[in-house]
């Protein structure tokens, strides 16, 4: 089974409290980057494609173009030239051109978690979802959290907007790239936006309303590391 793994890293350059603007993907944590970290926790995943999103200004800053090829020798790129309208549609730049029967992984590059992600992906390949998500315990707004029924399958999700106690750590998988395509298009057909952009998140809804089996699966404490701020 081929993956397609696309590694979300252009977002918001500067993070709280830190006097030097370095992107998300480049802060250290116990002195490694993020997105090494990131292709760490991955490489486990056999015939995997490696696709990473970088705004172009911050490529040209700061050579995140050579970083990555430092960490994965044969990887793809997609550099947006400004802000796209939220991380839905930055995915798609990236998804249209991949083999849609393909599986997909997105990995948001400013949160880390502490886990194989070729665990993560046995685990939802063997309970036979069509997408899954992981998540942790939070009521923040600041995250987007999933609305699960009694046999644990997202039933809704949400942007902002704490609808359970079930934050999603920035982790998306699909069983196939399509269905995360289809979906992110059908979110923005129906101006499914929240203060103007448009989230991965809540493109499991199309999926829901499409039949789809959405599944999660719990972090344990500590294992995740958003990135917010200092």
């Amino acid at each position: 089974m081929k993956v397609n793994i696309v590694i979300l890293a252009a977002g918001k350059t500067k993070l709280e409290g830190i006097k030097k603007e370095y992107p998300h993907c480049l802060q250290e944590v116990d002195g490694i980057p993020v997105l090494e970290k990131i292709v760490q926790n991955s490489r486990t995943i056999s015939n995997a494609t490696y696709n990473f999103v970088f705004l172009n200004d911050e490529v040209q800053q700061y050579h995140l173009d050579n970083i990555a090829r430092l960490l994965v020798p044969d990887a793809q790129f997609t550099k947006v030239l400004k802000q796209t309208k939220g991380s839905a549609c930055t995915c798609l730049l990236a998804t249209i051109p991949m083999n849609q029967d393909s599986e997909l992984l997105v990995i948001s590059a400013n949160e880390l978690v502490k886990m194989s992600f070729n665990r993560i992906l046995e685990n939802f390949r063997q309970k036979k979802y069509d997408a899954g998500t992981l998540i942790f315990h939070s009521v923040h707004p600041r995250y987007s959290y999933v609305r699960l029924d009694e046999s644990n399958l997202v039933i809704e999700t949400s942007q902002r907007d704490p609808i359970s106690s079930n934050a999603t750590a920035g982790i998306f998988w699909y069983k196939r790239t399509s269905d995360f395509v289809k979906g992110a298009k059908d979110l923005i057909r129906k101006n499914a936006h929240v203060d103007g952009s448009y989230f991965v998140a809540p493109i499991f809804n199309e999926l829901v309303l499409n039949h789809k089996r959405v599944g999660v699966l719990e972090l344990m404490e500590g294992s995740y590391i958003p990135l917010k701020d200092e």
